[in-house]
Order: structure tokens, then sequence, then C-alpha cells
């Protein structure tokens, strides 16, 4: 076995020389090592190739790290491998190659691997000097980072002496300490620093100084050269027996913590702690290696500087730089020097390279290739990595490196655990996160989120002290609180620092103060909230980087900037954790005050001390609190300083508000049910009454004029109102008598309306003129304060002042409001004027209430016979006042006329009947009012001649005489071609005078169904031209004529319905005929017939496959929705293909019944299904046998569910289910496939994944027709025809209905591949949204969850977003990235436009505080004095180098409408179209949201015009509809 390992030794080595490392299996060979008994040197061997490159490279690729490491581990303690043997294997193998640079004074001492070996052997020789016996010197080191004193740290470690680096930031006192706790018996100093504080301490005793520098440093030190001579004297040391004798697991070092106010804790490590820390960093970051060249100034006595820096370095074989010195000056002429590729740095140098580029280029908008090459010349050319370590680094700035080629990493780690703990993998950062863990390292989050860890190079314990709590259980705990996400850590705050709130909410005060950590114009900033109410900051500010001056002339500037800052921080905080309040400091916190420790964090319990004087103001109450009993009320100070008194002037004795040195008084009774303020009662949910909250809610308080006369006119300067729930009015009825007369006057809207509510309330009509003027010109902010307000006093009048109310606020109030009002106002009348006419007047109504009447009567008439006498003559009302709008607005006649129809064709009490026959006759002779009589002569503008219809008419000389005079006369005498061309055109009202002569073309159609047929052809002079039908009655009855022309009303195009035959245009009893809209197309017969060579192609039977299920689901569909529009009483029979018109295309709509006149009643549901089948399908199928069989039952059921919705289509299925159970039709109807379990099948999937509609089942077929010929697609070419399909087949129209239609139309095309995790996910979904849990316009929460939950891959995430925001244009980019508001995560589209200069910008919110805060200096750049509220929102536009280029911000007014407040865009980017593709991005992200209105002030009205806004004074500015 052992000849066997040896070859494969062997083997390894021919490989590594040949670079053959594929080819290499280390882990079979260190297996077969480990369950033999080996010699260590070959143990040793095999951990030789650890430290190489491209061996480490294989084990990550192949994701083989954590089985390796634990191999290593092993190999490690069996051979007692350790940093003697490793400097020994680095000697051998890289023999001449410089190990350490050395700068001094500009140039460069080298040493060679071999050359440092011999001189840590020969230290090593020296220290073996101060043994005693058996008892082993304990050696420490007080310096500046030098070669000597590395020389004495390897040498200890690598012949087991302790070694024990003191910092050289410690206090005289610690070193004291530190000396004694480790028993250090030799301490090597050096440099100024370390001469001056050994001098300065008290450890004299027996403590040998050996100087580093070979300068005495007292009379009893030993210089450095008689250190070495004392070696020479030395001739039993043997190498190769003291590496052997070296113990890995006992203490080899102790590094020692900066203690604050306690001493500083002693952590040991043992050489197995080192060694396995090098091997897990290799393993991290595989790409490192043996020709890599660190420059290196971090200190040595700290981890980074020692191990990763140090100990890294000779691990690699690389070569080690010592910088001249830390100082950045310094640091940039060793760049030059040394050309490093590796330099790892606290965050400020990295800023500071940053900054030096910043100001020497426009890093916006200069070349990528010039910026790297300065980058270059400051680096030295050769910087591939970093590490930015102890503390924290803005997110841009590492993605700046990124950028340019510089690997820059983060990472998280203590000394306990000799350093790094977790590290952004290479190529995968994450903002603000510190990494993943690394190898051979086990971490765990306790409960409350702390850290633990543990791992074979974290240490178990701290020196001399065995009562540490913060080992336990086997792990270390960190003490710092953190959250993981997709795999990634992220810090949040130091356990000891958390506090809570006086609620007992719990508080990190580091991760709320990390949020300003991105504003250039503040340098520090400190939390204030432990046990208070709210939290507040101390804020020490940079006015240099915010380009605003602290002077007196400044302070509304600085305020605004500083207010926007903290808005910025409190809308990604929880609402507990937001900032209150915030005082600028005039000096930073300092150590030397004791507020910092040595490492630059706080004391906050010092600086809490510091600073208490200016922060007690900070919490002052900004009120003045008046008590009785347990009730509190809270009078604002500034309403105190308005009045003119002084706090200690207010009295309360529970029944009034007085002031002693004024005569004001203000009732404020208090009782057990309610309150009475002024001249209202109030309800209130709580026993604190707020003054401030009433006055920034006026629907609580306009009309009350004791109240205002006392708070003074300062309340009419409110901009916005916020509304107070705590606080409702009570029956108004309860004032005996009301006062309205106002002491102080104000010139706001605001005011205005508080005067009108005054006038309501005192029943004068002239407050209807006032509010109308308000609502129509000035409304503002205004309108919901309008509606609550006097929906608050509702019940104060009677009916008629009620009518006249409900007639003016119309414009404001939402069809449903309005519905409920004008409802409740009619119950009222009934009661109380029953003897009055009701009447109500239309005029400012629009079509959202026209919307609700119908809906209203859509829902009544379905019970209608649940209705009272009082309900019916509601009704009544409301089908006279759909008679008045379709007069009132003739664009909505044709609506008007098909509601009126519906209710004459439904079963209904015969006075609701008289009632829609009245309505519909007024509605006629209305319109034809408005329409007006058709001219009968006329003059042709250019040549000046008469004429009139006779010249306009051209009849087909195949017509019968006795109908050309017919036609020619009905023509002539009514208002047939105006009133049809009316209904069926844009609305144009073309009469006489716009058709010019021989403009009409009459022929025959042809003779059908008892009528015959004719079709008009109009060519006007400036409208187009025109089609219609004339239908002349021959043998029809009246009664049949008046039932035929209702139905073919209601079955054409209505509020909510497509048409299903042609549009009804006008009906003349008098002349015997009808018009409709001419549709060109042939019937599904007459195209299938033309067709029939091509469908008996055998090739063609796919493409005829398709067309024939299109037609199928399309005609099944119209016959059922036919049956549904006759509330399921009649059908047409048979249903056939001759009676039908389908579009050719699955994608388009529009199937219509070319005839009614055969309807039936509907005799046995079972028969009318089976009709579907066999008088539709199968006898089609058999005409045309090359017409495959393509669907079956689920499509008539599909269909039959499109048709009459799914609430009504299931309760058809189920009776069906019950009726083909009897004997008389089970047998027959299962010869044909119609069976109960197929039906509770199909009932069944609906409940569990929807209804699959027609066109989702088209689209998707569409698409994957489209793969097949493209199957080489891109991810972007595939959104683009999903995007495409979409919109063709409307999809988004289906959502009310089929919530679940996005989600299915997906899963059957982009992610059909998808494994079942993501399908289990999408199920979940559609389940919630068929049970009402989940809309489909709010699924970010749900798709967030996926997307942190699963592993997507990246066309999947495409497809999620494409998926939850279809509005966006396929685009080369769109991603979704979950932002965090608090303990809130919110869904985010990030798109991406091209502009005309070619270059690519990414649209999206602000993901950080830092992105609002320049949004805000680009608008003060603009010289826009802006102050952003809590109620924001942005959308912002980045360039390629994630720099903002523009953006807007705008704020909720109402659920349906927004305020734009300001748009700007940097002057360098406002020619390339960006504020276009903004603006546009901007409204459908808006549309998909739901918000259909969108308002400007009155500024840069050309740039708004151009976007769609108008002038709307009712809106106080611009406003656009979406």
């Amino acid at each position: 076995m052992k000849s066997d390992i040896q070859r494969q030794i062997k083997l390894t080595d021919e490989l590594i020389k040949e670079k053959r490392y594929s080819d290499i299996n280390l882990i079979t060979l260190s297996q077969n090592c480990l369950s033999t008994e080996q010699n260590p040197a070959i143990f040793h061997k095999i951990l030789e190739y650890g430290h190489l490159k491209n061996i480490n490279g294989q084990i990550y690729k192949n994701e083989l790290t954590d089985i390796w490491f634990e191999l290593l581990l092993k190999m490690i303690s069996k051979s007692n491998f350790h940093t003697g043997y490793m400097l020994q294997q680095r000697a051998n193998r890289y023999k001449k190659k410089i190990a350490f640079n050395v700068i001094k004074k500009g140039n460069i001492k080298t040493l060679s691997y071999d050359a440092l070996w011999t001189l840590v052997k020969e230290v090593g020789r020296s220290i073996s000097t101060f043994e005693i016996k058996f008892q082993k010197p304990v050696i420490g080191i007080l310096t500046h980072n030098q070669l000597n004193s590395v020389l004495v740290d390897l040498a200890c470690l690598s012949f087991g002496y302790r070694i024990v680096p003191l910092p050289l930031n410690a206090t005289t006192a610690h070193i004291d300490y530190i000396i004694m706790h480790a028993e250090i018996t030799h301490l090597f100093v050096g440099g100024e620093v370390g001469i001056k504080l050994w001098n300065e301490t008290q450890s004299k005793n027996s403590t040998t100084i050996i100087s580093l520098d070979n300068d005495k440093i007292n009379p009893d030190s030993m210089t450095w050269e008689k250190f070495l001579e004392k070696g020479d004297s030395k001739k039993d040391f043997n190498v190769k027996d003291r590496l052997n004798s070296v113990d890995i697991k006992s203490i080899q070092t102790i590094m020692y913590t900066s203690g604050t106010t306690d001493n500083p804790k002693g952590i040991p490590f043992t050489n197995v702690n080192i060694i396995s820390k090098r091997f897990s960093r290799a393993l991290a970051l595989p790409s490192i290696g043996s020709k890599d060249i660190f420059l290196c100034y971090l200190p040595l006595f700290h981890t980074f500087g020692r191990y990763f820096e140090l100990m890294g370095s000779i691990f690699w074989g690389a070569t080690y730089s010592f910088a001249e010195s830390p100082a950045f000056n310094s640091l940039l002429n060793d760049f030059k020097i040394v050309k490093p590729t590796i330099f790892i740095s606290i965050p400020k140098r990295w800023v500071q390279l940053y900054e030096m580029i910043d100001n020497k280029l426009n890093l916006e908008s200069d070349k990528t290739s010039h910026i790297k090459n300065q980058l270059n010349d400051i680096t030295g050319g050769s910087l591939k990595w970093g590490l930015s370590a102890a503390g924290y680094l803005d997110p841009d700035i590492f993605s700046f490196f990124h950028n340019m080629g510089i690997n820059l990493l983060s990472g998280y780690g203590m000394t306990e655990a000799t350093g790094g703990i977790t590290m952004t993998p290479p190529d995968n950062y994450e903002r603000d996160s510190v990494g993943k863990a690394l190898p051979g390292i086990d971490i765990k989050l306790a409960k409350d989120g702390e850290l633990c860890i543990k791992g074979a190079y974290v240490t178990t314990k701290y020196f001399k002290n065995k009562n540490s709590t913060i080992f336990r259980d086997g792990w270390f705990h960190t003490e710092d609180i953190f959250k993981k996400k997709n795999g990634h850590y992220y810090i949040i705050d130091r356990k000891k620092d958390i506090y809570k709130n006086s609620r007992g909410q719990t508080i990190a005060p580091q991760k709320i103060e990390n949020l300003f950590q991105d504003f250039e114009s503040i340098k520090s900033v400190f939390l204030v909230g432990d046990s208070r109410e709210f939290n507040t900051v101390l804020i020490y500010p940079k006015f240099e980087k915010s380009n605003i001056k602290q002077d007196s002339k400044n302070l509304i500037q600085v305020r605004n900037l500083f207010n926007s800052m903290i808005l910025s921080v409190n809308s990604f905080l929880s609402p507990y954790e937001r900032i209150v309040n915030y005082v600028i400091i005039n000096r930073d916190f300092s150590k030397d005050k004791g507020e910092l420790t040595p490492k630059g964090t706080f004391i906050r319990k010092k600086i809490l001390e510091n600073f208490k004087k200016i922060i007690s103001p900070l919490y002052e109450k900004n009120y003045s609190g008046l008590f009785f009993e347990n009730k509190e009320i809270r009078i604002p100070n500034w309403i105190i300083r308005e009045i003119g008194t002084l706090k200690n002037n207010l009295k309360w004795d529970g029944k009034k508000l007085s002031i002693n040195d004024s005569s004001k008084l203000l009732i404020l009774n208090w009782g057990k049910d309610s309150i009475r303020i002024g001249d209202f009662y109030y309800s209130s949910k709580t026993n604190i009454l707020d003054f401030n909250s009433i006055i920034q809610s006026p629907n609580l308080w306009v009309g009350n004029f004791k109240f205002t006369n006392f708070t003074g006119s300062s309340i009419f300067r409110l901009k916005e109102p916020l509304f107070f729930n705590d606080l409702s009015i009570l029956d108004i009825k309860k004032i005996k008598k009301l006062n309205s007369k106002q002491n102080s006057h104000a010139d706001t809207t605001l005011y205005e309306i508080h005067i009108a509510v005054g006038n309501f309330l005192k029943n004068e009509e002239k407050c209807f003129d006032s509010l109308k003027e308000i609502i129509d010109t000035k409304l503002g902010n205004w309108s919901t304060v309008i509606i609550n307000t006097f929906i608050n006093f509702k019940t104060y009048h009677g009916p008629v002042f009620r009518i006249k109310l409900i007639e003016v606020i119309a414009p404001l109030l939402s069809g449903d409001l309005f519905i409920e009002l004008l409802h409740e106002t009619y119950i009222l009348h009934s009661k109380k004027e029953k003897s009055k006419e009701f009447s109500f007047n239309i005029e400012r109504t629009n079509d959202k209430h026209y919307h609700s009447f119908i809906k209203y009567l859509k829902r009544k008439k379905n019970n209608i016979n649940t209705a009272d006498s009082v309900e019916q003559d509601f009704i009544k009302i409301l089908l006279q006042l759909i008679a008045d709008y379709g007069i009132k607005h003739p664009t909505r006649f044709v609506w008007a006329r098909s509601e009126l129809v519906s209710w004459q064709l439904t079963n209904i009490p015969k006075p609701l009947y008289s009632t829609a026959l009245k309505a519909y006759y007024s509605l006629i002779k209305g319109f034809r009012s408005w329409i007006g009589h058709s001219t009968d002569i006329t003059v042709d503008h250019e040549t000046g001649e008469e004429y009139s219809w006779k010249e306009v008419i051209t009849f087909d000389d195949n017509m019968r005489q006795k109908h050309i005079k017919h036609l020619l006369r009905s023509i002539s005498e009514t208002t047939l071609i105006k009133e049809s061309l009316f209904i069926f055109s844009q609305n144009y009202l073309i009469d006489l005078q716009d058709i010019p002569k021989k403009g009409i073309w009459i022929s025959p159609i042809g003779s059908r169904n008892n009528k015959i047929v004719f079709r008009l052809l109009i060519r006007t002079r400036n409208y187009g031209n025109h089609n219609l039908v004339i239908n002349l009655n021959e043998k029809w009855d009246k009664d049949f004529i008046d039932d035929e022309t209702k139905w073919l009303i209601k079955m054409g195009a209505g509020l909510n319905n497509l048409p299903l035959v042609e549009n009804f245009g006008g009906h003349w009893p008098e002349y015997n005929l009808y018009t409709e809209e001419y549709i060109q197309g042939e019937t599904l017969n007459n195209y299938l017939k033309r067709n029939e060579n091509d469908i008996n192609e055998k090739i063609k039977i796919d493409r005829w496959q398709m067309r024939w299920l299109h037609f199928i689901w399309s005609g099944i569909q119209a016959y059922q929705e036919f049956w549904n529009r006759t509330d399921l009483k009649l059908s047409i029979q048979p249903p056939n293909t001759e009676n039908l018109i389908i579009p050719q295309h699955d994608y388009k709509t529009g199937t219509r019944l070319i005839s009614i006149s055969k309807r039936k009643p509907i005799v046995s549901l079972t028969e009318h299904f089976i009709s579907l089948l066999t008088d539709y399908i199968v006898l089609t199928e058999k005409k045309y046998p090359g017409l495959s069989h393509m669907s079956d039952w689920e499509v008539i059921f599909t269909a039959t569910i499109q048709a009459l919705k799914v609430k009504k289509g299931k309760q058809v299925l189920i009776k069906l289910k019950s009726e083909i159970e009897t004997k008389k039709l089970r047998k027959k109807c299962e010869l044909i496939g119609l069976t109960t379990n197929r039906i509770n099948q199909f009932l069944n999937d609906i409940d569990n994944y929807g209804v699959l509609t027609k066109p989702v089942v088209f689209a998707s077929l569409r698409y994957e027709r489209w793969l097949d010929l493209n199957q080489e697609a891109t991810v972007q070419a595939k959104g683009s025809i999903i995007k495409e399909l979409y919109k063709d087949y409307d999809l988004d129209s289906l959502l009310d209905e089929y919530p679940e239609t996005r989600l299915r139309f997906f899963m059957m095309t982009c992610f059909k591949k998808s494994d079942k995790y993501l399908f289990n996910e999408f199920s979940k979904m559609i389940k919630d949204m068929r049970n009402g849990l989940l809309s489909p316009w709010e699924m970010q929460d749900r798709i967030s969850l996926i997307q942190s939950d699963l592993n997507l891959n990246n066309d999947e995430k495409f497809f999620l977003a494409l998926m939850l925001f279809p509005h966006v244009d396929s685009a080369d980019y769109i991603e979704l990235v979950t932002t965090t508001y608090g303990e809130k995560s919110h869904l985010n589209l990030v798109s991406q436009t091209e502009c005309q200069d070619g270059k690519l910008y990414r649209i999206r919110p602000p993901f950080i505080p830092k992105e609002i805060a320049k949004f805000h200096s680009l608008l003060s750049e603009s010289s826009l004095s802006v102050t952003f509220t809590s109620k924001h929102e942005f959308l912002l536009a980045f360039n390629g180098r994630n720099k903002i280029s523009g953006g807007l911000y705008w704020k909720n007014i109402e659920p349906h409408r927004i305020h734009l407040e300001w748009v700007v865009v940097k002057k360098r980017y406002q020619k390339i179209s960006l504020s276009k593709r903004l603006m546009s991005d901007f409204f459908k992200r808006m549309k998909h949201t739901g918000i259909n209105i969108v308002t400007v002030g009155f500024y840069a009205q050309d740039f708004f015009s151009k976007h769609g806004f108008k002038i709307e004074k009712q809106y106080g500015g611009l406003v656009k509809h979406l």
C-alpha cells in the first residue's frame, strides 16, 4: 500500500509539472493515506499541494471544498503539520523567489524564501538560548511592522515558542497588564512608539528587553546583533528535532483585543488554528497564488495583518511587501514601486483611492478605458484583488472597483476566529453583505439573530478565563446580531448596543446608523432612543460635501437637506424604528473624550452622558398637556403661540378650555359617551385628545366656528390633510344653535370650504354655489375633505337639501358612493316627503356614476322578487336617470338603450316594465331630438348646385321598384342615415351636406327570415366610407318585430358586453324597417366549404386541427353567450356553422350570430348541451372528414364558463350533473362521454387550477409553435414574443373574472420546463386567487418569497419579472430586486432602456437612502427647493455606472390619483430622450398599480403638454388621464 501511495505521489508531481490539474484526484489519494499508517512526510507532501492555485481552483470548481477541508484537517493533525514545516516547504519549492520586499526611501530590499528560512532558523537558535532547563521563554513583540519582528514571530511559531504580539495602540496600563497576564519573559521592542510605550510602562521586573533596531533601549536591554550572537554559541539546536517536537494543539500564540473599560482579553491560538485557516482562505480564494504580490501596511499585531497578509502570503508562496508607512501618500509611492496584485486595507484607503480618481476624472461620462488607465497608473497597474476590512465601505465604491477589474471583497471577522469568518465570494458581491461562510467554519444564528461559530480555526477559550459565558455549548457567541439572506450574511448590530424603546420594541442602533454612512454630507451619526418614546439622532455634518454653506442665510436649505435625509432613511425603516427628530452637533465624537473605542466604535453610555444637554430638548414635548380625571388634551405649542399666551395660562376643568389672560373660551366637555368641542359633538376611541391631529384632519373641524375662532386663522394655512381616525363626528343635530361667524379671515381654499360648510349647516342655499366654484376651479387636495365632511353632515338636512348636495359634489364621488348616497336620500324622501316628486339633476354626473347605475340595476334585476315597493320605486328613478343620461350624453345612448331594453325583456313586475318602456321611448325621443331632422335640400359647396337625397342615392339594377321607392321615402323622411351612422361611426353627425351626389350605393343582400336585407355603402366628403344594413320587414307582425329588435339591441353592444350580433341602429316601425351595422365576412359554413380540399389534405392536418378547435370554442361560446343573455331561457336551435361569422385568427374576438330569429325556449338543460356537441361539432366533422376530433366536453364546459362567468357557469354544470344522473338520460349521456365524473373532474380542476380559457390555450400553443421554429432564441426574444402574445390575446382583460390568467399563461410557456417546486408555488397562488385571498395585481410578496426560497436560474428570474410587471417593454434587461423596508420586503422592478446616445439606462425606485439623498442634491443643483415627506415615492434613472441621471417623485392623493411633484434630469442627459423614457416608464408603472389620474402644478407646461397633460381647473393644475 505504501509503495502504491508513493507511486500516486510521484504521478501527482508529474501531472503538476505538466499542468494537468484536472486529472489529479487528491480526494482519493488523501483518503487512501488516512486509511493507512503513513510517514508524516507523505501527508506533508499532499498538504503542500493544498497551497497550489490550480489545485484549489479545481476543488472550488467541483464544489468539493468542504470534503477537501475535512481531509486537510485530518492530515494536519495526523502529521503534526505546522508553521515551521510550511516555511521549510516554501523555501524548498520557491528557493530564490522573493518572499519579502522591504521599502526604504523609495528603494526595495528583497529577501528570498530560502534566505528567509535561513534567518528564521538563526533567530530560532537565538531564542533557544532563553530556555532555562525545560522551561521555554514566552516571547512578546512591541513594535511597528518590520522584518526583524516577523523573523521573531515566524521563528516562535516554527519552533514551538509561545509568542505574544502587543498592540501598539494599547495604553501603557494595558501593556503592563498583557505582559503580566501572558507571563512574557522576553520582549522584543522596536520603533519610536514601541520604545516610548515600553519606557512608560511599570513592568520593569524580570522581563528581558531585546531591541529590534540594534539600538539599546535601556542599559539592561540587548541589541539585535547581541541577540543573534547568542545563537552562535548554541550548538545543539537541531532543526529537525525542533520541528518534530512542536505540539500543534498547545497554545502557540496569544493575541490581545483592545479593551475599552475592561482589561484586554487574551485569545490563544494553536498551530492547528493558524494552519487550518490558511487552507480555508486558499479554498475561498482559489485564484490567488505564488505569482501574487501583497502590499501590506495593516499592523501585524492584528489578525488581518498577521494572518491574512503575512501568513497568507507565505502560505501561497507569494511576495509580502512591507509598506514604508501607513500614510496614504506613502502608500501611493509604494504602489508604483512594488506593483501589487493584492491590497488589503481599512475602508478609508479605498475611499481615498476612489476620491482621488473622482477628483481627476468625470466618473459619470469618461470612458471606462480612461478611468482604468488612471487607476492602473495610481495602483501600479497590476492590482487584481482587494479586501476592505474592519469597517463599513460604501457599496458604490465596491461596485466602482469591481467595474474597474479589481475584485474588492467584503467580509466579517474576529480575532477569536483568526480573522475572517465570512467573505463575499469572488464575483458574487451582494450590497451590504459580509459574504458567505468561509470553508471549515460552522455558523448558526441564535433565536435573537446572534452569530455563533465553531471550527478548526476558532479559539475555544480566553486565556486564563474559565468563566467566560461567551464560549458555551461548543460555540463561540460573537455578540453580533446578523440576518441571513440568499446564503449571504448581513450584520445588524452589536448585541450589547441593541435597546428597547418605551413600548418594549427592540431597536438595533447600528443598523439604522449604517443607513446614514452612504451620505456624503454626514460624517457621523448617533441614534438615541433607549427607553424613550421615539428615536432621534445626533448628526455631525460634512458641509464641504453638500454644496451648502453653513451660515444663517442657508438655514432653510440646511434644514431641508437633513430633513430629506432623515425621511429617506425612515422610508427604509419600520414605523417604530423611524427617527422623529434630530440635531446638528458642532463637534465630532472623540476618543479623547472617551466616546470612541480604539477601533472607532461608539461607547454609547459616554456619548449619552456628554451630549445630555443637547439630547434633552429633542424629547421635550411640543405640546401642553391638560388633564381632567383620566382624560388628557394636548394643545400644540404653535397654537399657544398663535393665541398669544403661555402654557401656564391654559386651564381645562373637563367642560371648558379657558385662558387666564384672555376672554377666549372653548367648550370642551368630555362626557361619558361623547365630547363636545365648540359647535360639534364627537366620539373618541382614546382618552387622549390631540389638537394637532384634529387640525391635520380638517373634515373634523370645518364648519366648527367656535373651534376655529379659538385656534386662530393659521389652521387654514394647512397645505394637505392627514386623516385622524381616533375621533369622529356624532349626529350634528345635537347642536341647538350654530354660530357661523368667523372672527378671522384667511385667503385659502380651506377657509372657503369652512365657510361653505357653515352656510350648509345654516340651511343657506348659497353654500352650493360656493361649493360648486371650489370643486370646479380650485379643488387642489381637498376633495376627500369635502366628501368626508359632507358625509358627516348628510343626516343634518332633509331630502331636498341632500339631493342638492349630491348634485353639487357628484364630480368628487366614486360611483359606488354616489349610488349609496342617492339611495339613502331616496329612502329618506319616501318617508318624509312621499307626496312630492323625487327629482335629481344629472348635470354634474359622469360615466363612473352611470356605470354604478347599471351595476346596481343588474344586481337588483337578478333579485327583483325580493325588492319591496320602496326599492322598486327607486329602481324606477334609476331607469329614468339612465334615459336622462343617455339623452344628456348622446355618446352613451347605446348603453342606455341596451339597459332599458334589458329590463323590458326580463320577467319583472308590470310597473317596472312600464317605467322601463316609458324611459326607453323617452330616450329614443330625446336622442332623435338631439340628432335633429335630416336636411331635405343642400348645396354643393364646390358647384353651388342644390341637391336632395334622390341625387345622393344610387340603387342597384337588381332592386325592385317598390323597394326603391320605399327606401328613398324612408331615408328622406327620417333621420335613418344620420342616426345610424352616429351609432356605427366614431360619433360622427353625418347629414345630407356631408355626402356628395351619388355618395350612397344601395344593393340587395338577400331575403331571409321574413325580411329583405339591403346594404348601404356610404361615401362622405370628410368622414370616410361607411356600411350599414337596412332590414325591411315583409311578413312579421308588429309584436314579433318589436321583440326581435329588442333582442337585437340586447345582443348588441352594451356597457360591459361585446356585440353578439351586428350592432343595432334604429327602428322605424312606421316604415317597417330597422338598421344594423354591416359586418363583412363569410359564414363559418361557407368558409369551410370554400376550403374543403385544403381541409382534406393530410399534410395540412395540424393547421386545420388548430383552426377547427378555434371555431368550435368560439362558436359554442357565442351560442352559450346568447343563452346567458336570455337569462338561460332561450337558445338558438339548431346551433350550426351556417349561423356564425367567426374571425379566422384565433387571437381575434368578434364572433357574430347572423340571425337570432330561430330562438326557442330551453326545454331540457341536458338536451341543450347535447345539441352543442351533436349539431355543431359532430355533424360538421361528418360533413368535413378532414376536421379531426379536436375537442370534447371540457371545451364545451370551458366555453360555457367563459360565456356565463365562473360562479353562474359552475351552478349550471352542477345542475347539468344532477340532470344526467336520472335514469332517463344517464345511458344516452354515457354514450357520448357526458358523465358526472367528467363534470366533477372539471369542477375540481377549476377549484385547484382556475379556468384554462381559450385565449390562454391558443396564446400558449402559438408560443410553442414559435419556439419550435426558433429553438436558439434568446431569453429577450422569448420575452418579446410572450409580451406580444399577452397583448394580442388581451389576457389582461380576463383578470377580473379569471385572476389566474397570467399565471396559467406563464406556466404553460416560459415556466413549462421548470421544476415541480416552482409549479407547486404557482398552484398555491392560483388557489388563493380563486378564493379571493390574492389579487393578480398584488403578487409581489409571493413572488419575492419564491425568488428568495427557490434556486431559480437567470431565465426564470427574467420571466418572473415579466410576469409580475407585464407593462414593461421587452428590453435587454429587466430584473426583480427585493428591497427591505423595515421588517417588510418589497419586490421592485429594474428596467433598462436605450436612449438616443446609444447608451443603456436603468429605471427603478431607490434601493438605499443614499440614492434619495443624491436625488435631493440633483434637485437642489437644479435650483428646485424641495422637502421630501413620508408620503413621497421615487422613480430614478441611472446610467451604466449606477450614477443618478434623473428622476421624479410623487405622492398619493387618493386611491386612484397621484400628484407628480418634480421631474429633473441632469443637464448632460437632457437631449437624449431620457426624460421621455422616464415618464413613459412612470406612466406604465402607475397604470399597473391602478392609478388613472396624474396631476402636476403649473410649471414646465410645454414639457408636460408633450406628455399628454392638459389644464383642468378642478385639480388646480395640469392633469393626465392614464
